[in-house]
């Protein structure tokens, strides 16, 4: 299966959960997920074809491992998740395959699930809020489609397309540190 995706930045979070509500769309009590993400040594961001590794711990119990290999490039991926047991075994699995840390992120997720779609309203720490539309789909399924359907809905709840994000968490998280560094490297 394809996770199909779109995400744009939130400037005013609570206009957008009144939308939301009008929309008689009910959201999820708020989730702790704790990302830690793999690549291969020398991956470029979202190239097509690379492959990723997130061990993402829920409300520091739950532990669900995720291979994403990227489709056609940022977020649209072809997704396998499971959930396992130990999260400190399995990042010294994924070490000696070869895999690097990629990023490490925590954010507050609530979820739902709306016409055939999963919406998610997150708080990333040090990015700021997002809103996210997905929806899987078969291998071959066309991404633009999808990708514009799943915009028709966000837009319905007051969502700016100007306000789009091409780039997944862990891809905005590294960005961002990279240019912290460059900062105080420059002080």
């Amino acid at each position: 299966m394809r996770e199909i995706e779109i995400k744009a930045k939130v400037s005013d979070m609570s206009s957008l959960l009144s939308a939301i509500e009008r929309a008689g769309i009910t959201l999820s009590e708020p989730i702790k997920q704790h990302d830690v993400v793999y690549g291969q040594p020398g991956a470029a961001d979202n190239a097509p074809g690379s492959t990723w590794l997130r061990i993402r711990t829920e409300n520091d119990a739950r532990v669900i491992f995720t291979l994403k290999q990227q489709h056609s490039g940022g977020l649209d991926s072809k997704e396998h998740e499971t959930e396992v047991s130990d999260a400190a075994e399995l990042a010294a699995i994924i070490a000696t395959l070869g895999f690097t840390l990629y990023s490490d992120l925590t954010k507050t997720r609530r979820k739902a699930h709306y016409g055939g779609i999963e919406i998610c309203v997150d708080v990333v720490d040090g990015l700021g809020s997002f809103i996210e539309a997905e929806k899987l789909a078969e291998d071959d399924a066309d991404g633009t489609t999808i990708a514009a359907d799943l915009w028709q809905e966000l837009i319905k709840l007051g969502v700016d397309k100007a306000d789009e994000v091409f780039d997944g968490y862990d891809v905005l998280m590294n960005r961002k540190l990279a240019e912290e560094q460059q900062v105080s490297t420059e002080d």
